[in-house]
């Protein structure tokens, strides 16, 4: 099967180490699409360097201009790019790093079984790309005796949206078939958007595809603080990242694949922390008013979070 990556380029500063990682994997890419959103075109002009030949080289590297209006639609960007043309695609962040069996590992998976996505487990790294934490994941998923766990939709949503809790990661640490990677066109359940926590919606929506492979080996590592935008707290994308449990927690309920409880749980939690970090944040006021009325289970209250979330959404250009 052939895997195609994906690269949404923004940060210059890990190219090396991003592209060393293609480099080195023991089974390599078909096709890299590299989609340039930098301001200036820093990325593509530096890849495009006598600095970085080898790696241009080695690796089927293609630079295209990214659309240049957000993060999200330079991932639908890329996907059109690639156009379906390999079984599975790879969302590769500019700045995390993936180890030498990564592909390997991935496509070994997807050509033993029928899997909607296969996510493998990964490392926190800090700035210097220095592992320091694992992810929380399940007492039965790590506890679990073989190396790879198909999961359902059940275990997938009622293990992550009531804690309000992604133990999976990001794009980064899945490969999707082609017919997974569609679901990305369309980021919400039953019309309720989740924007601002687009990669454990996508996982969530593969798993109602088929079961989705979750591989315990750490095969990669997410960077933490630098310029990333979980190192920015009060930035539109952490506020909408909190929000979004709350988001996907709505919708699952309306597609049924969350219960009254369960929902119940996750309002808590959110309304607990942004009460906590956003209280002083205008933005944040409306749902610090409805947030305890979902949490409490009052008549109307999901019904009243959908508009004000709507309008967060427009007003930040999600």
């Amino acid at each position: 099967m052939q895997i195609t990556t994906l690269i949404p380029a923004y940060k210059t500063k890990y190219m090396v180490e991003l592209m060393t990682s293609l480099v080195t994997q023991t089974h390599k890419s078909q096709r890299i699409i590299v989609s340039d959103d930098s301001p200036g075109g820093e990325f593509g002009q530096i890849l495009s360097s006598p600095a970085m030949l080898v790696a241009r080289e080695r690796l089927p590297i293609e630079i295209h201009q990214g659309p240049r209006i957000g993060a999200y639609e330079n991932f639908l960007h890329l996907l059109k790019l690639w156009d379906n043309s390999t079984e599975l695609v790879h969302l590769l962040l500019d700045d995390d790093v993936i180890y030498p069996d990564f592909y390997a590992a991935h496509r070994a998976i997807h050509g033993a079984g029928n899997f909607a996505c296969s996510i493998s487990a990964r490392w926190t790294a800090n700035e210097r790309g220095q592992p320091i934490e694992g992810m929380p994941i399940p007492a039965g998923v790590l506890q679990s005796m073989g190396r790879i766990v198909s999961l359902d939709a059940g275990a997938m949503f009622t293990t992550t949206i009531p804690q309000c809790q992604n133990w999976f990661g990001e794009f980064s640490n899945c490969v999707m078939r082609r017919e997974t990677a569609a679901l990305l066109f369309k980021p919400d359940f039953g019309g309720v958007s989740y924007a601002g926590l687009w990669d454990l919606g996508a996982f969530l929506a593969a798993s109602l595809q088929g079961p989705v492979a979750y591989i315990q080996d750490r095969l990669g590592h997410f960077r933490t603080g630098g310029e990333g935008h979980s190192n920015q707290l009060y930035g539109k994308h952490m506020k909408a990242a909190h929000l979004g449990y709350a988001a996907l927690a709505v919708g699952a309920r309306r597609i049924g694949q969350l219960g009254e409880s369960h929902a119940r749980q996750c309002y808590d939690g959110i309304a607990s922390a942004i009460w906590q970090r956003y209280a002083g944040e205008e933005d944040m006021q409306p749902f610090c008013r409805v947030l305890p009325r979902m949490r409490d289970g009052l008549p109307g209250a999901e019904d009243e979070f959908l508009p004000i979330w709507q309008d967060f959404l427009t007003r930040h250009k999600f």
